[in-house]
């Protein structure tokens, strides 16, 4: 009997080798994600919005972060659903605020790795610590850093938080789970 053990033979055709992360880091869909800008609060419109003007703003800059291009990030009917939920207020005379988008811009987020009720008690943790403005401030920056930190060479950086708490390990961990899930999808749409 030998020591060594015996390789099962993968018959005839043998897989094609799959093709290190290193090359799709240097890809254009990689660099892009890596330094990715998610508007700021201070940056969204500050005038009100029809819901058709805030689904297409939200398109327009959030597309990229979607985990499966093949489904809407946001419709209508989402909006509506979240409303319902009490993810965001109704809007005055149907026109959305500055809040109501970073609430949505938010969601579109964090819904892509949590369940929307999950979403739900994260935004009531957050809400009782900080303002809206603070809260989203801080969820866009921690998931910048974590997607610069997954699609790049780049470490972490550190918790951007002044002081950390609960509530910022939390969206802190929620970043890092989209950043990997938003990787490990792009990876295989690049493998083909």
């Amino acid at each position: 009997m030998s020591a060594h053990p015996t390789v099962i033979p993968m018959g005839d055709n043998p897989p094609r080798p799959t093709q290190l992360p290193d090359a799709f880091l240097s890809s254009r869909e990689a660099r892009a994600l890596a330094s990715f800008h998610i508007p700021r609060y201070e940056e969204l419109p500050t005038f009100p919005l029809y819901r058709e003007q805030v689904i297409t703003y939200i398109e327009n800059h959030m597309a990229p972060l979607s985990t499966d291009p093949a489904e809407a990030l946001i419709t209508a009917s989402m909006v509506n659903n979240y409303i319902k939920a009490g993810l965001i207020t109704a809007p005055e005379k149907k026109r959305y605020q500055t809040e109501h988008i970073a609430r949505l811009m938010a969601v579109c987020i964090m819904k892509q790795v949590l369940p929307i009720a999950s979403v739900q008690k994260l935004f009531e943790i957050q809400m009782r610590s900080y303002e809206v403005g603070v809260a989203y401030n801080y969820l866009v920056t921690e998931v910048e850093h974590a997607l610069e930190a997954t699609f790049s060479t780049v470490d972490l950086q550190p918790d951007s938080a002044t002081v950390t708490t609960r509530e910022s390990l939390l969206v802190r961990s929620m970043a890092a789970a989209f950043a990997a899930k938003l990787y490990l999808m792009a990876y295989l749409r690049y493998l083909g």
